[in-house]
């Protein structure tokens, strides 16, 4: 019988590592768009189509001006890490500016959830 190398454990070891971190964003994740580890061609939150509005001082923020395309699109997923990140943004290019998010989804089975609706400026960051 052949003794087991360290370079057996060390493979064992990175094999199960690349199996658990994807578990994390199952498990542990707070945006449900996020789906950067899941099956994409079986996800349902690849159908989902959402509609970000931000206002600065009641007046709406267009997007296609402020923010890079990749961005929009991001933000049309309903990804809220990177709505975060531009409602950020948004608070430091207008400082003692109320920015306000206002996000719309709708799910591949027709429901409608709606997310935000606050100024984002006075949320502390994560």
């Amino acid at each position: 019988m052949t003794k087991l190398r360290w370079q057996h454990y060390l493979i064992a070891i990175v094999v199960a590592t690349q199996m658990l971190i994807p578990l994390h964003y199952y498990l542990a994740r707070r945006d449900p768009h996020d789906e950067r580890f899941a099956w994409r061609m079986f996800s349902p939150m690849r159908m989902v189509q959402c509609r970000p509005q931000f206002t600065k001082a009641d007046r709406p923020v267009v997007l296609g001006v402020e923010f890079h395309e990749a961005w929009v699109e991001l933000a049309s997923r309903g990804r809220f890490a990177v709505l975060e990140a531009m409602g950020a943004r948004l608070c430091q290019k207008y400082p003692n500016t109320e920015i306000r998010l206002d996000l719309t989804c709708k799910y591949i089975d027709g429901s409608i959830k709606q997310y935000g609706g606050y100024d984002i400026c006075q949320v502390p960051a994560l």
